[in-house]
């Protein structure tokens, strides 16, 4: 039994960090990094819908609801951020360690398959293979037990903190050359461009290699700080990255930090763009990137097979 402390303490900025440095150390020599944003993640949408759970049902009751039915009402899809039937919460997953993998690569589909957003996002990784051998299986229960200390669903735990948390994350335990540009661009830098280019709402930003969605996030924060929260949301946020994996990082990293509809297409941006409008490349007031200059392959005869090969002249 994977067992929850009866009161998860809220976590801090610090506490949280904390957290996934501990995580990362259980997995360091063993598997991959991204076991512990996909948990990070599922954690975060379990404490979110207990949340939003506890808020409504309180009201209902004051509403003059019965416990019965404020409890059945609380639980309606309409009424969570994200569509997550009760079986398949983090608490239900994880109440039986030996069928622990299992039982989260059955949530993971079932919730990719309930919520279009998450779909190709969360079910990346894959929990069955991962507990192949009974070290992992260890582990993965270690892994658990450690999320499970704290709470992560409360209004104690903004957007800030958690998206602060996969950033350091990303930051201390990406590969070197996901440090080098693919996954990962460092902060001071992305704060720097944004300041110049000066973003402001109702523009489009569009990052064509957005690797973890660094530029796009801070983009957003940049408009929040200077504008407030709410003109933050008119600020329209567009990006391709070409590895599917990394795509799926940077759609967690902006849910994370609780942009909710940003335009994110998985893809080759030199060979594929996604973003069209009347049959022509889609134009942005803003492009902000760290450009992959070493990457090898794009020779002549390939761009000529290129989507709007006029692109390169």
């Amino acid at each position: 039994m994977a067992q929850q402390p009866l009161f998860p303490k809220k976590v801090t900025r610090e506490e949280l960090n904390s957290l996934v440095d501990r995580a990362a150390d259980l997995i360091r020599t063993a598997v991959d990094y991204k076991f512990i944003l996909v948990l990070l993640f599922l954690k975060r949408l379990n404490d979110l819908w207990k949340t939003e759970k506890q808020q409504l049902k309180e009201r209902l009751l004051k509403e003059g609801w019965t416990e019965e039915e404020a409890e059945e009402e609380a639980e309606k899809e309409v009424h969570h951020t994200f569509n997550i039937p009760k079986q398949y919460l983090w608490d239900e997953v994880t109440k039986d360690v030996k069928a622990l993998p299992e039982k989260l690569a059955t949530s993971i589909s079932e919730i990719a398959k309930l919520n279009e957003q998450l779909q190709g996002v969360i079910n990346r990784v894959d929990f069955l293979e991962f507990a192949r051998n009974q070290e992992n299986r260890e582990l993965l229960r270690q892994l658990v037990e450690l999320f499970n200390k704290y709470d992560l669903g409360g209004e104690e735990v903004s957007p800030d903190v958690l998206g602060d948390a996969y950033e350091h994350i990303l930051m201390n335990f990406a590969p070197e050359k996901a440090k080098e540009g693919e996954i990962y661009t460092p902060r001071e830098v992305i704060k720097l461009m944004v300041e110049i280019l000066d973003p402001k709402p109702g523009e489009n930003v569009y990052d064509p290699c957005c690797g973890s969605g660094g530029m796009l996030i801070l983009s957003y924060l940049h408009v929040a700080e200077k504008y407030g929260k709410e003109e933050a949301r008119r600020l329209f946020l567009w990006g391709q990255e070409r590895n599917p994996e990394i795509y799926a990082v940077c759609q967690m990293n902006l849910l994370l930090h609780d942009i909710k509809d940003a335009h994110i297409a998985n893809g080759d941006t030199l060979e594929h763009p996604r973003f069209t409008e009347d049959g022509e490349l889609r134009r942005f007031d803003v492009v902000i990137a760290n450009i992959p200059w070493n990457q090898d392959g794009y020779g002549e005869e390939r761009l000529k097979k290129a989507d709007f090969r006029d692109r390169f002249s």
